[in-house]
């Protein structure tokens, strides 16, 4: 019925890629790309029938092998009201996940001849998610914001945060830790030895930079220190599957991407800074042998 489909927020188009997309926030903020308009961000020709159980615009056979569950699980949509009409839609996720398919097939030589120009558009749809995320693109050109609408931010906020805390589990890769212990000249470090300022580098690259610092103050809200200074849960335990904490994630690979290609703690701090589009203050002897 459609009393009970989600309502969209906003709607209307962005730019991708030099095409106008049709797009809608949900109230909950789950962001939507309009589903007969995949096709045009991928700068594929329109065809009118899957050759697989897929949807069209990732329905050749060569790409099945690519696909994995987590993008299977996006294929059905979201059905939603638009101003009282129902529109059906795909979680914005889809995008950059469909792009690692063609980019993981074209890297496997599996791509025909002519998908190698859809191939070459999700390169330059993935470099612009790794600057600006796609979420953060439609809340931006569809004005999410907080000076735009006053119930908005604090849904955006909501939207990272989980109903019930869950339980604990292990989000941080290892690498992350042996890449901190190497910069910082540490022996190898466990979780019962780690010294407290790995924990200001985390709360400093890893959380500040979601949504500027928003996400970290509400979980120091929702997670605050006893009076020993501890917390009762790890701040992650408060993210939400569906945006908090890939959202975590993604800014973890960033930073152990950028710590990977670092030699030392200044040249990493140089290089994360150049990353995020910040001031740095680069080394003039740092090429010399």
């Amino acid at each position: 019925m459609k009393s009970k489909l989600p309502k969209a927020w906003g709607s209307g188009p962005i730019r991708l890629n030099g095409v106008e997309i049709e797009c809608a926030i949900l109230m909950d903020g789950t962001p939507i790309l309009n589903k007969g308009r995949m096709m045009k961000a991928l700068k594929r020709p329109w065809r009118g029938k899957s050759r697989s159980d897929s949807p069209t615009f990732i329905g050749a056979m060569n790409l099945q092998p690519f696909i994995k569950s987590e993008l299977r699980a996006l294929f059905a949509g979201i059905e939603y009201l638009d101003k009282g009409r129902k529109v059906t839609g795909y979680d914005a996720k889809i995008l950059p996940l469909v792009c690692q398919v063609y980019r993981d097939a074209q890297r496997a030589s599996a791509l025909t001849a002519s998908q190698l120009p859809t191939a070459q558009a999700c390169e330059v749809l993935s470099d612009a998610f790794a600057i600006t995320g796609l979420t953060a693109l439609i809340y931006e050109q569809l004005g999410y914001e907080k000076f735009k609408h006053p119930e908005a931010f604090r849904m955006l906020i909501e939207s990272y945060m989980a109903e019930e805390v869950r339980k604990w589990s292990k989000e941080y890769p290892d690498e992350l830790f042996f890449q901190m212990d190497r910069i910082y000249g540490n022996q190898p470090t466990t979780s019962r030895n780690r010294p407290m300022y790995y924990a200001k580098f985390i709360r400093k690259y890893i959380y500040t930079p979601i949504e500027k610092g928003e996400i970290l103050r509400e979980l120091d809200t929702r997670n605050p220190r006893n009076k020993k200074g501890n917390r009762k849960y790890r701040h992650h335990s408060h993210l939400s599957v569906d945006v908090g904490l890939p959202a975590m994630k993604a800014q973890i690979w960033q930073v152990l991407a950028t710590l990977k290609i670092s030699s030392d703690k200044r040249r990493f701090e140089n290089n994360y800074a150049r990353m995020m589009g910040q001031a740095f203050q680069e080394n003039l002897f740092y090429d010399l042998p």
